[in-house]
């Protein structure tokens, strides 16, 4: 008959506790802060706006806002936007192809189109 060794409760807390801090690792490495100046061109009803960001072209950008930004917000202003999103989805090559300016040339950038994005900051600037 084999005798089993009992695995002591405080490695296996260890190994989790590793695993899960592997984990949130991966999560926050992802995290990308980008902040650029926005020209509102729409406001739709569902709190969001769509317009262009200096420096990437014409590629038009739909973000979500809150109630109150939303409300705050004018079209044909100018906003700088302090935002986060995770990088978990890339663009295809075929969609980065259609992307131009500088703005884009940082690859961390183009996410900003594929991925769920917090507005941190919005503020009108004055031109």
């Amino acid at each position: 008959m084999a005798v089993m060794r009992k695995i002591p409760i405080f490695t296996i807390i260890a190994a989790l506790l590793l695993g899960a801090g592997y984990l949130y690792y991966n999560h926050e490495k992802s995290k990308v802060e980008v902040s650029f100046n926005y020209i509102v061109d729409k406001k739709t009803d569902d709190y969001q706006v769509k317009g262009r960001i200096d420096g990437a072209g014409d590629t038009i950008v739909t973000l979500s806002l809150s109630k109150d930004d939303w409300n705050a917000v004018k079209t044909g202003q100018h906003y700088n936007i302090k935002a986060v999103f995770y990088d978990k989805n890339k663009l295809s090559d075929k969609q980065k192809q259609k992307l131009d300016g500088p703005f884009w040339s940082n690859e961390a950038n183009q996410g900003l189109l594929v991925n769920d994005v917090d507005i941190e900051q919005i503020e009108a600037l004055d031109y």
